[in-house]
């Protein structure tokens, strides 16, 4: 006894059909917002109140939305000027020197690593454009 396939729940759709468009909003969405956004005003006016009076999680959810946290600080680290790919090499042990050391967490290390990279692609980049306008100035000296 063989058991019937089951038919996936709306896909595929029929030809012709490409189903809701990317970023579109349902109905219910589109309501809620049009309802906050008649009532705004009172809404904000009653959250201030509210927080004013003591109600803390009012309080604290117009902190946040009024001072969000910070997703990083800054970091305090020198490092010498990126201009040659050796100085790349000198900044990166510096950065496991301090990761080491402890004056950077392995995240802060991750970000500032990145920005190294991203040095590095642009000398290479650079020195790209060099070579090139170098070729293309002596093949206009031999036309």
């Amino acid at each position: 006894m063989s058991m019937p396939a089951r038919k996936s729940r709306g896909r595929p759709f029929k030809p012709g059909n490409a189903g809701r468009p990317p970023g579109s909003r349902n109905k219910t969405t589109q309501l809620v917002e049009q309802l906050a956004e008649d009532q705004a005003e009172q809404l904000i006016n009653k959250a201030l109140e509210l927080a004013q009076g003591g109600d803390v999680s009012c309080l604290r959810m117009m902190i946040d939305r009024l001072w969000p946290l910070r997703k990083g600080q800054p970091v305090s680290f020198e490092v010498q000027p990126i201009k040659t790919s050796q100085d790349v090499f000198a900044v990166m042990a510096s950065v496991w020197t301090a990761i080491g050391d402890g004056r950077l967490t392995p995240d802060e290390a991750s970000a500032l690593s990145l920005v190294v990279e991203r040095s590095m692609q642009a000398l290479q980049i650079q020195d790209i454009v060099t070579r090139i306008d170098d070729l293309e100035e002596r093949l206009g000296k031999c036309e």
